[in-house]
């Protein structure tokens, strides 16, 4: 055993034996007859608080009324304004005007294309949408000058999509007398979702 704890345990033997030693000769207190027995009384409640402090009435402004105007007489006839004479207009004769013949738009069927990129952003939310194009196929059948002329819906990417890839299509070209002659067209470039 360790020495510290062999002397912990002998100094509370020694005070075990020392309280025991000093409650056996020592006999309890007896109370004295002239010790006064104290009754305790709970104190009184608190008194109420003061009522609130009376109301005290603002005095309303007296009502003044406004001075009455004075009525003037004001004139409420105006005198006539001199209308300046109008020049005499004539009517010029109808005039024909011929339109020139609007140049006819055919839809083509592409003969060779180059796919797009979905555009993510469409992608992403899972929506569809086509860009319309008005172009000219050309004697060889490419495309030229592209114009996007509807794109739906907009904000999702679809018109920069078509447009990277719509110039490098190919359209078969029309024919007059047997040769290829350049022809205004129009196509309709989906974007469907598989």
């Amino acid at each position: 055993m360790r020495p510290g704890i062999a002397l912990s345990f002998g100094i509370h033997i020694a005070l075990v034996v020392y309280l025991a030693f000093a409650l056996a000769f020592h006999p309890p207190e007896k109370q004295k007859e002239d010790d006064i027995t104290v009754n305790m009384v709970p104190p009184p409640p608190p008194p109420p608080p003061p009522p609130p402090p009376p109301e005290v009435k603002t005095q309303q402004p007296l009502f003044i009324p406004a001075l009455a105007p004075r009525i003037v007489n004001v004139p409420t006839t105006v005198a006539d304004l001199p209308i300046p004479a109008q020049p005499e207009l004539k009517r010029q004769p109808a005039q024909t005007v011929t339109a020139a013949k609007p140049i006819e738009k055919i839809s083509r069927r592409p003969v060779s294309i180059v796919p797009p990129t979905y555009p993510e952003r469409a992608e992403d939310r899972q929506v569809e949408g086509y860009v319309d194009f008005e172009f000219t196929v050309e004697t060889d059948g490419s495309v030229g000058n592209p114009k996007i002329t509807a794109e739906v819906p907009e904000g999702y990417g679809f018109a920069s999509a078509a447009q990277r890839v719509f110039p490098k299509w190919k359209f078969k070209p029309e024919l007059v007398d047997g040769k290829p002659v350049p022809t205004q067209a129009y196509y309709r470039f989906s974007f469907k979702i598989k």
